[in-house]
C-alpha cells in the first residue's frame, strides 16, 4: 500500500505521450465523425436499399447518446486532472478538446439529434462523482511524484489535502444530492392524482384561492351591492346639524 503512489506516478509519467495522442485523435477524428454521422447514414442507405424499401421513410437520427458521450468525457476529465501535475503540456490540448466538444455537441443537440427526453440534470451527480475521483487520483499521483523526487515533506503535506477533498465530497452529497433524488413537481403531481381519486380537488382549489386572503384581509375581494343608490342627491350633512 505504501508503494502504490510511487508506482502510480511512475506509470502515469511513462504513458504521457500515449494519452496525449489519444486526446488529439479523439478530438480530431471523433468530433469529425460525430458531425458527419457516417454510421447512421450508412445504416439508412443499407436499410432503404434492402429490407426497408417498402417501409415509410422515417428519420434515422435518434436521441442524444448519453451512454456514449458521458464515459468519453469522463475519461478526458480523468486524464486532464491527473496529467495537470505530471505533464502540464497536455493541458492546452485538453482545453482545445473541451472547447471543440462544446461547439460540436451544442450544434448536434440543437440541430441534429431529436431530443426525445430531457434528463433535467440527473447525470450531474455522476459527473460530479467522476470529477472528485479524478481529483483524488491526481492528489495520490502528486504524493507519489513527490516521493519519486525525494521530497517527503511535500508528500506528507499533500495527505491532508486528500482528506479535505473526501470530506468536501461527503458534504456535497449531504447538501446537494437530495435535490437530484426528490422531485417536487413529481410529488405534486402524485398528490394531485390522489386528490382526484378521493374527490378532494375542488376543496383544495377553494382553499388555495382563499388561503392568502385569510392572512391578508386587505386583499379580500370587495363585493359591491347590487341595490341602486337612491340617495345620491342628498347632502352629506343635514341642515339640522349645521
Amino acid at each position: 500500500m505504501r508503494d502504490i503512489p510511487s508506482h502510480l506516478a511512475a506509470a502515469v509519467s511513462a504513458q504521457g505521450e500515449f494519452f496525449m495522442t489519444y486526446i488529439l485523435t479523439d478530438g480530431l477524428s471523433g468530433f469529425s465523425l460525430e458531425i458527419l454521422q457516417l454510421g447512421l447514414i450508412t445504416f439508412d442507405i443499407i436499410r432503404s436499399c434492402t429490407y426497408g424499401r417498402a417501409k415509410e421513410n422515417n428519420t434515422y437520427l435518434f436521441s442524444f447518446p448519453y451512454f456514449r458521450v458521458i464515459p468519453t468525457v469522463s475519461l478526458s476529465i480523468l486524464i486532464g486532472m491527473i496529467y495537470a501535475v505530471v505533464a502540464p503540456l497536455m493541458l492546452p490540448f485538453l482545453v482545445g478538446y473541451f472547447c471543440l466538444g462544446y461547439i460540436v455537441y451544442f450544434n448536434q443537440m440543437e440541430d441534429v439529434y431529436e431530443m426525445t427526453y430531457d434528463t433535467c440534470g440527473c447525470f450531474w451527480p455522476i459527473i460530479h462523482h467522476y470529477i472528485f475521483v479524478s481529483i483524488i487520483l491526481m492528489q495520490v499521483t502528486m504524493v507519489g511524484l513527490f516521493g519519486l523526487k525525494s521530497k517527503p515533506s511535500a508528500a506528507i503535506a499533500t495527505v491532508p489535502l486528500i482528506l479535505i477533498t473526501i470530506a468536501y465530497n461527503e458534504y456535497c452529497k449531504i447538501r446537494f444530492l437530495p435535490s437530484f433524488k426528490h422531485f417536487p413537481i413529481q410529488t405534486a403531481v402524485e398528490i394531485d392524482e390522489v386528490d382526484e381519486k378521493n374527490g378532494e380537488t375542488e376543496a383544495h382549489y377553494v382553499d388555495a384561492a382563499t388561503a392568502y386572503n385569510r392572512h391578508q384581509p386587505c386583499l379580500e375581494r370587495v363585493t359591491l351591492s347590487a341595490e341602486p343608490a337612491t340617495n345620491l342627491n342628498q347632502p352629506l350633512l343635514g341642515t339640522g346639524s349645521i
